[in-house]
């Protein structure tokens, strides 16, 4: 028999062959280990409340023991965890929710409104744009007055003390109005409006002694939606021209849930010229851009932690005195007709060339509370500042959120969605899916059109919360203990909401890990797209150096 002798090349080929079966196997071993890792995670779904990486719940926190059973009732332990915290969230005054409130003394703000109080004039100014040169016959040191004007309802204390933190002394006059009636006529009783000791409170709050909280009542059928809402704003207009403001001063419009910043409040006060603000430079001409002044606004969603990215929202908004209706001259200014009862007639400046029916160049239509928020021509003014974050204002979305209320709003308002009691949180607003990932720590969707939409995402979120982002961020947020016990409620209410749709779903074993690997995979998906931008960014990079060689 003729033996056969083995090449080197063929012995290395057998090798190559046992190490690829080697590794193969150990890469199945690997993938079984994970995968029973994420089955062993799934089965402990319900437990570890506090850890915000997972979308797990703490079994006994909820009064459940581990051994949860969806279909089963649920065995009771100590609820006391959850009564402390919900007593602190949903506690009332005389009807009207507290919310988080800042444990600290009033001196421990003062000292930050003063370290912005006594910036240099010229830095701040031109921070902003804002010119040091005053016209003729103007003062080199103005000191504007500034009139402040919003609706008010069911805002929660924490939401005023936030405000009232920020612009406390700033205002010469403020006006706020509450209505008997939502914008779609459901009836609400009246809590703060011509009520003393609400007025005296808020006085106390904001550090101004002109102040009014007006009610607005309107039985008429036909006064909804926007067009209530703009006639219920005409009254703090007719609230300035009670508490004095003159042509010459500056109103200032705004939801109770956003602020210009304390340092710009002081640029639009004291800076020597502002256009904005100069009648004579624009004659209430809105197509110029430079009759109204608009917020570059920085948006927070729910907890000062979740922090939206590269987002800046246009309110609130600033106009002079002598283009405000009550304020400035009429006779000069006609008013607009509004047939719709809410935007200007055709002809009347409702656009920039739509001018056909006003008498001359020079009689612009003044502006009424709903064209401070509705009509178009403003100007956006931020920081300029390199290490700034570009904003001058921010806004707090959402920030007393009842996800009860939500899912309830979005089953039978405008157009009902008929899954909004199963659905998890994050797939029924679009918004509230950036809060619900911040929550978790999870990933962020893309912003992208082409991805699936339940991923996708209108903004995505600063990573690492407030303290890894630059200014801008309200005096208020400056108490790190407010804004842990502040996201730390919100957490907790999300990761409530989506134990009671596990319980309404009425979930077998089977069906509930299957919801859980579902989550996780979708989290996955928005894992690889990130990993993704980040790989084809880098590219990009590498590509524009080598083509800069």
């Amino acid at each position: 028999m003729t033996m056969r002798t083995t090449t080197i090349q063929e012995r290395q080929q057998k090798s190559w062959f046992r190490s690829m079966a080697t590794l193969s196997l150990l890469l199945f071993l690997v993938l079984q280990i994970f995968l029973l890792s994420m089955y062993s995670s799934s089965v402990a779904f319900m437990m570890q409340l506090g850890d915000v990486t997972l979308r797990s719940f703490d079994a006994p926190y909820f009064g459940m023991t581990a051994d949860y059973g969806i279909k089963k009732e649920p065995t009771v332990t100590s609820l006391t965890p959850t009564t402390l915290f919900r007593e602190e969230y949903f506690s009332e005054e005389d009807g009207i929710l507290k919310g988080i409130l800042s444990t600290k003394p009033k001196s421990f703000f003062k000292r930050f409104q003063q370290d912005i109080d006594n910036f240099e004039m010229e830095e701040r100014c031109h921070r902003y744009g804002f010119s040091m040169k005053a016209k003729d016959g103007q003062p080199e040191r103005p000191n504007r007055r500034i009139y402040y004007g919003a609706l008010i309802a069911d805002e929660p204390w924490e939401l005023l003390d936030i405000i009232a933190t920020e612009t406390h002394g700033i205002f010469e006059g403020m006006v706020f109005v509450e209505s008997n009636r939502t914008q779609m006529l459901f009836e609400r009783p009246i809590k703060r409006a011509n009520k003393q000791k609400y007025i005296d409170q808020f006085k106390e709050m904001f550090g101004v002694e002109k102040l009014q909280i007006r009610e607005y009542a309107n039985e008429e059928s036909t006064a909804t939606g926007l067009v209530r809402e703009n006639n219920q704003r005409a009254e703090i207009l007719k609230g300035w021209k009670e508490l004095g403001m003159t042509k010459d001063d500056v109103g200032y419009i705004a939801d109770m849930d956003e602020s210009f910043t304390r340092d710009f409040l002081r640029a639009v006060q004291q800076c020597p010229y502002v256009e904005y603000f100069d009648y004579e430079a624009h004659k209430c001409v809105n197509s110029l851009g430079k009759s109204r002044l608009v917020g570059a606004t920085r948006v927070f969603e729910s907890s000062p932690e979740c922090v939206t990215k590269y987002r800046k929202w246009y309110h609130p908004d600033m106009i002079i005195g002598a283009c405000v209706e009550e304020i400035g001259d009429d006779s000069v200014h006609p008013r607009a007709p509004r047939s719709d009862g809410l935007y200007r007639d055709e002809g009347w400046a409702r656009s920039g060339s739509d001018v056909q029916n006003l008498p001359d160049n020079s009689s612009y239509p003044l502006h009424s509370a709903g064209d401070f928020r509705m009509l178009g021509g403003g100007s956006m003014v931020g920081s300029r500042e390199p290490n700034s974050s570009g904003h001058s204002a921010f806004h707090l979305h959402n920030f007393f959120a009842d996800f009860n209320t939500t899912r309830y709003k979005y089953l039978t308002y405008g157009h009902p969605d008929r899954q909004a009691l199963k659905k998890p949180l994050e797939d029924l607003h679009v918004d509230i899916r950036l809060l619900v990932r911040c929550v978790y720590n999870e990933t962020d969707g893309p912003i992208n059109s082409d991805a699936d939409y339940d991923e996708r995402q209108d903004f995505q979120r600063v990573e690492g919360g407030l303290d890894t982002n630059h200014p801008v961020f309200p005096i208020y947020f400056h108490d790190e203990d407010y804004r842990r016990r502040k996201h730390d409620a919100i957490s907790r209410l999300v990761k409530e909401d989506e134990y009671s749709r596990m319980k309404r779903l009425n979930l077998t074993t089977e069906e509930l890990e299957m919801d859980v690997f579902t989550q996780r995979f979708r989290e996955a998906k928005r894992f690889v797209w990130a990993h993704e931008a980040r790989v084809q960014a880098f590219r990009q990079k590498v590509k524009e150096k080598a083509q800069a060689l």
